[in-house]
């Protein structure tokens, strides 16, 4: 099994063959999106999220929202906070979960 970094260094050094019987696309696409979760921090989060969002990473996409909501005082404060759309503001500010500056 690799490390986080190894598979990282994988996807760059490695040739990946995309087929249907060959599940490595998935594995790494998975290792990546782990990756990012264990990375995600105050400064990234609202990043990482519209990233998981865009590639449809539902996993990733709804660990970035707990911890949005979680460390909510904290991400508002943060300059990403300021791009975020006001859709996905409206979103978490209504959410009944979310923490509130």
């Amino acid at each position: 099994m690799f490390s986080n970094f190894d598979e990282i260094d994988y996807i760059y050094t490695e040739e990946i063959m995309a087929t249907k019987e060959n599940d490595q696309v998935d594995y790494v696409s998975s290792a990546c999106a782990e990756f990012l979760r264990k990375q995600q921090d105050i400064s990234n989060c609202i990043n990482i999220k519209a990233f998981a969002n865009l590639h449809n990473y539902t996993g990733l996409l709804s660990s970035s929202e707990a911890f949005i909501k979680q460390h909510f005082s904290e991400v508002a404060k943060a300059e990403d906070f300021l791009f975020s759309s006001s859709g996905d503001l409206v979103k978490l500010i209504s959410s009944n979960d979310c923490c509130s500056i």
